[in-house]
């Protein structure tokens, strides 16, 4: 069991990769300077058919609206385009 807060974070991050992620990222929970952004965006349409995250309101901004006592975001990424994917495509080139 991890003793410290890198600690936790090394293996959360090792977890990911284990997982297949290609990248594991934790950060704060503190979005305010995102959350104008997003509000402008959000009433520009931009988000499209997705009504979720126009309905979540500041719940995408702050995190801890959505699930109580959040205090840190774990975000993993997984790429669509598989590694080999790129020797096809020179193929048909």
């Amino acid at each position: 069991m991890p003793n410290t807060p890198l600690e936790l974070t090394h293996k959360i991050t090792q977890m990911g990769r284990d997982f297949g992620f290609n990248a594991v990222g934790i950060s704060s929970i503190d979005l305010d300077p995102a959350e104008t952004r997003l509000v402008d965006w959000l009433a520009q349409g931009y988000h499209g058919d997705m009504d979720w995250m126009a309905r979540h309101g500041t719940k995408r901004s702050h995190p801890a609206e959505l699930v109580p006592n959040t205090l840190s975001i774990i975000s993993v990424r997984m790429d669509y385009f598989p590694p080999d994917t790129a020797d096809a495509l020179m193929i048909l080139n």
